[in-house]
């Protein structure tokens, strides 16, 4: 049969639960919607009037226009891991995962769709195709739709009792030889990986009807069992609703420190310490707070702090290091210390040549002992690692992670990815999946957090101060695949040129809003860079002084203060 707009208006009144309401008639979607919050009212559904317009119609409107082919819907409950209110933001269409390509004419196929929206899609569905039960596993983030084929035309009503789930199938009032009724239960046992759903429906009346048994499933006119099994992939997800208020870390980098560091681990002096009369790092993170910031990362070159591999502080070098340290303290921020070696000593890479992991391990040891009673430094582990192998890479800090966590319990750790730590690739390079395995000592994984950087200029790498994008579909996935794993990401370096020419103002203000609607997983920045940089330099964000008050870069006064 036809699925009806009647059927899709039942089917979408079992779904919809929302907090946020849009009235009736208002806009839920498309262009000029604002994308935060707005869902229709109790009643009525947001259904596409046109190409680029959706409205909330009521199931009468609905049915009477022809031409609405989609409805938009979202499930009645979801816990986030962690846990959070209902996400209601949506901003486009998913597709339907897999796509339904089977013949319907003898087989019952599960499909399974993102948990926060439902799209039903009749022009994609045979024309005898009718859905006959929904089932909406809250447990596993994902309802399953089961389309079974019959000659004979059902429409589905679906009712909720205390099972996990029920589901109630009646045929059309207007056939006189067959009625159907069932209550269906359905258990689901979930790892990490892998999720099976067993379906049990028990008739209490039946009469006889068409019966259908394809591979995968047994059809009877008495009891229906179905078990899937998957390789469960990230489901669409979105922000909760608290996102987009606030980041918990907004800063720059206070650069100066690591200056003569190349990029195959070698640091040779001289370095630029933002300590002086012209590069005023403490003046300039005491104007940063005061209007907004709180977070700065303060690159160092290892060579820097032990100029032997294996050795102690150099005690002068580490002496005006931490004075920078304790400036950024003193005005009650966060301080991120930055070890600037690409994961490398002087050519050589860490935990994959002759420098072992021990070396890195102790470095670490001693910096975590160092400042173990201030809970607001964060260990960046490592900045921008690169031609390396991912899973020895993840050895090595899993070892650091275990050598400092007993030192420095409460402490924020950053974890960096390898290909330069870029976020466009941290899913691709396998840097998310083998850096999710570590954990801390006791086997949580708490306040560990990613470290990846981002740039906006064609090259990806901060070379040129013209932006050609906001980077918003490279965050966009890895903002799904953070919140599916229940983990966080700190983009510590980005930024762009500031002159109009550039056209970074828009795009990174556009890539921080974007950021910022996702703060549940993006926790917070550091811009590149101020500190020793002036005005020559082509991603320049230090404020000049000009006697009180400072006078900000025109890109970090656009674009990198935030609430």
């Amino acid at each position: 049969m036809k699925l009806t707009l009647s059927s899709l208006a039942i089917l979408g009144a079992a779904l919809t639960q929302v907090t946020a309401q849009v009235p009736i008639g208002g806009q839920c979607g498309g262009t000029g919607w604002d994308g935060f919050s707005q869902l229709c009212a109790d009643g009525s559904y947001c259904a596409l009037i046109t190409d680029d317009y959706f409205q909330c119609l009521s199931a009468d409107t609905i049915q009477s226009k022809a031409s609405i082919s989609f409805i938009l819907t979202t499930l009645p409950t979801f816990t986030l891991h962690p846990a959070s209110p209902l996400p209601t933001r949506i901003t486009y269409i998913p597709t339907i995962y897999p796509p339904t390509t089977t013949p319907c004419a003898t087989v019952t196929s599960t499909v399974k769709v993102p948990v926060t929206t439902t799209v039903i899609q009749p022009t994609t569905i045979t024309s005898t195709a009718t859905i006959t039960s929904v089932s909406v596993v809250t447990k596993t983030t994902e309802i399953i739709v089961t389309q079974s084929c019959s000659s004979t035309t059902v429409s589905p009503t679906t009712t909720t009792t205390k099972s996990t789930t029920t589901t109630s199938v009646i045929t059309d009032p207007t056939q006189t030889t067959t009625i159907t009724k069932s209550t269906t239960t359905t258990s689901v046992i979930t790892d990490s990986t892998r999720t099976t759903t067993t379906t049990q429906t028990t008739p209490t009346q039946t009469t006889p009807t068409t019966t259908a048994t394809p591979t995968t499933t047994t059809t009877t006119t008495t009891k229906t069992s179905t078990t899937t099994t998957t390789d469960r992939p990230c489901e669409t997800n979105y922000p909760p609703d608290w996102a987009g208020q606030n980041f918990t870390y907004k800063g720059v980098n206070i650069a100066g420190f690591e200056w003569g560091c190349l990029t195959d681990g070698s640091c040779t002096y001289p370095n630029s310490p933002p300590l002086t009369s012209t590069a005023d790092g403490p003046g300039q993170m005491q104007w940063f707070v005061g209007n907004g910031m709180n977070t700065f990362r303060l690159p160092i070159g290892w060579q820097y702090v032990t100029p032997a591999l294996g050795g102690a502080f150099d005690p002068s070098e580490w002496a005006t290091y931490d004075k920078l340290v304790q400036s950024c303290l003193a005005v009650e921020a966060y301080c991120v210390i930055d070890i600037h070696n690409y994961a490398r000593w002087n050519g050589q890479v860490i935990g994959q040549s002759a420098v072992a992991d021990a070396y890195f391990v102790k470095l670490w040891q001693m910096i975590a002992s160092y400042y173990a009673s201030e809970p607001r430094v964060i260990f960046g582990l490592m900045n921008e690692p690169y031609k390396l192998d991912i899973l020895t890479w993840a050895q090595t800090l899993q070892k650091v992670v275990t050598a400092i966590r007993p030192i420095a319990p409460k402490n924020v750790i950053l974890l960096p990815g390898i290909e330069w730590a870029h976020a466009d690739t941290f899913i691709s390079s396998g840097s998310a999946a083998a850096l999710d395995a570590i954990i801390n000592p006791d086997g949580s994984k708490t306040n560990l957090i990613f470290d990846v950087h981002q740039w906006l200029d064609k090259a990806n790498n901060g070379t040129d101060p013209n932006c050609i994008t906001d980077n918003v579909s490279v965050f966009a996935p890895l903002a799904q695949w953070l919140r599916c794993h229940g983990r966080q990401a700190f983009l510590s370096a980005t930024g762009g040129g500031n002159d109009n020419s550039t056209n970074c103002n828009p795009l990174l203000c556009q890539q921080m809003q974007f950021l910022l609607a996702n703060s549940d997983v993006f926790v917070g920045y550091t811009g590149w860079a101020a500190g020793s940089y002036d005005t020559s330099y082509i991603l320049d964000e230090t404020p000049t002084w000009y006697g009180y008050p400072w006078v900000d870069t025109p890109l970090v006064q656009s674009c990198l203060y935030w609430p």
